[in-house]
């Protein structure tokens, strides 16, 4: 059956839809489009303030590139991180002062093309705070799509009026991430899964915890939902390298199906609703209190003390995001339910899209400079990557990019907190810790390291070797000194014996010479 479910200005996009969609949804869709013709004059291409409501795959690209030629011009480029399991391109939006307004990988138009041989060839974030916004994994929750790109214009166009401070600060210090589509395929197909039919939500690498197994070996998760990740596809896999390349300091991950913001961990070791706390449990429930509190209603949830919930506890599952990029990456990742309906009405999704990005925003603030964050350098001033940086004595550590920089959001505190830095065994340098005094919730607590250098293993070994001969020298000059001394006293003794043995004078010496002289003839006279 074909079905209209997409729309955008005076475009309608109609799709193929099969059997197995349900036919409320059909219906509801169906009057979502008629009722498109209504609203076609509020959502013009770049009007102000109007949401975009499900636009095309193709669309919502489109709309990319039309904010990193227009409110973001100078301080974005459009950048191809990889395809899905079909092939289409997934793309993202990067946007920071020290961004480009050109694609990184595009045609002599502009447009973002085939990235997926080089996925994210350039990088363009390193010395700088980084944030993620990811959405639509699942393919039927796009409310997402809309909500991260109006967090990129907002900023944008904060930034350049100048009326927005934390918007040019955003600009100016770090740099944001919008993936508005992790799962096109799905989304085409109005399905959860990839078109392989696979959930990417539990896609992921098990980190922390593997799914829990009875007595006899078989599998068994109370209440939770296991991995699906024998194989991992092309999306999960796309993510895992962009994650690992940029290592962003925290990520938003948007979800429907209720409203609540979650945090790790989603797995556990028994199966159960049980919750499961992280090493940085305090700060996860801080920045999800943030967005909650931020966010009209969600902090009055009946269901979900303060709007937040532990993601086992609510229900565990393996395999997810959230968990691996936490372990793999560093990254402070919140999966944020944006609705308790999935595929919201379009004449709901603009108050829903403007409440979200004004608790994104606020999140954002909190998680990036609110953080511990700094360089660490060498002695010549370089910075130094792949240095462990661990705040505190619970948490997780980070990594220093290439440019020796690191940012750990973190609670607010009045208390000290040691911060201990390791760096790696190749770079010979010492380990060392650092005391901030506090960290504060606006500005969090900035601190510069430089690692004294430490002789390299080689080095070492050659001067070992040296003071192993320097001693071997001196204790042969010692024993050759004792052993001439002990010659000279022998022969003094043995003078001075023959000496009182002998009154002759002469013959003492003659003895000690060993010379035997002939007596004097007697006289014939």
């Amino acid at each position: 059956m074909v079905w209209c479910l997409f729309y955008h200005n005076d475009i309608f996009k109609c799709d193929v839809i099969w059997d197995s969609v349900p036919r409320d949804d059909l219906s509801r869709h169906e009057s979502i489009v008629a009722r498109g013709v209504q609203r076609r004059g509020a959502l013009e291409r770049g009007a102000r303030g109007a949401a975009m409501p499900y636009a095309s795959n193709d669309e919502l690209y489109a709309s990319l590139d039309a904010l990193a030629r227009g409110a973001c011009a100078g301080v974005s480029r459009v950048v191809s991180i990889g395809a899905s399991a079909k092939g289409v391109d997934v793309r993202a939006l990067e946007v920071g002062s020290t961004s480009s307004s050109t694609t990184a990988r595009g045609d002599d138009d502009g447009n973002a093309v085939d990235g997926r041989n080089d996925p994210y060839a350039s990088f363009s974030g390193a010395g700088r705070l980084r944030f993620g916004f990811m959405a639509n994994m699942h393919g039927d929750e796009p409310s997402g799509r809309v909500i991260t790109v109006e967090v990129a214009r907002r900023v944008c166009e904060g930034a350049k009026t100048g009326g927005d401070a934390l918007a040019k600060r955003l600009i100016d210090e770090a740099t944001l991430y919008i993936i508005p589509t992790v799962n096109p395929d799905g989304f085409a197909m109005h399905a959860r899964g990839n078109s392989r039919g696979v959930d990417l939500n539990r896609n992921f690498p098990y980190t922390q915890f593997t799914p829990p197994r009875d007595a006899s070996g078989s599998v068994k998760a109370l209440g939770g939902k296991l991995g699906d990740n024998a194989v991992t596809e092309p999306e999960t896999a796309m993510i895992m390298r962009f994650s690992e390349r940029v290592r962003m300091a925290a990520v938003l991950n948007y979800h429907e199906g209720a409203l609540v913001a979650n945090y790790p961990w989603d797995g556990n070791e028994r199966g159960g609703n049980t919750y499961s706390s992280a090493p940085d449990d305090e700060t996860f429930k801080y920045l999800a209190s943030t967005y909650a509190t931020s966010h009209p209603v969600m902090s009055k949830s009946q269901e979900f003390k303060g709007g937040i919930t532990n993601g086992a506890a609510w229900y565990p599952l393996w395999g997810g995001m959230q968990d691996w990029h936490y372990v793999n990456t560093g990254t402070m990742d919140l999966t944020i339910e944006v609705d308790d309906a999935k595929w919201p009405q379009d004449d709901k999704i603009d108050k829903i899209v403007d409440d979200h990005v004004k608790a994104s925003l606020e999140m954002v603030s909190k998680a990036l400079f609110g953080s511990v964050r700094g360089f660490v350098l060498d002695e010549n001033g370089v910075g130094v990557a792949g240095v462990s940086v661990k705040v505190g004595d619970k948490g997780l550590p980070v990594l220093t990019d290439s440019a020796g920089f690191f940012a750990k959001p973190s609670a607010p505190t009045s208390r000290q907190v040691t911060v201990h830095i390791t760096p790696p065994n190749d770079v010979y340098l010492y380990p060392t810790t650092h005391v901030v005094e506090a960290i504060d919730e606006t500005n969090g607590a900035t601190i510069d390291v430089s690692l004294a250098t430490r002789a390299r293993p080689g080095f070492a070994r050659g001067a070992a070797r040296a003071r192993v001969l320097v001693v071997f020298v001196v204790l042969l000059a010692a024993i050759l000194a004792i052993r001439r001394t002990y010659k000279r006293r022998r022969r003094v003794a043995t003078i001075m014996e023959s000496m009182q043995n002998n009154p002759d004078i002469e013959k003492a010496v003659a003895n000690r010479r060993g010379s035997a002289r002939a007596p004097p003839l007697a006289s014939t006279a």
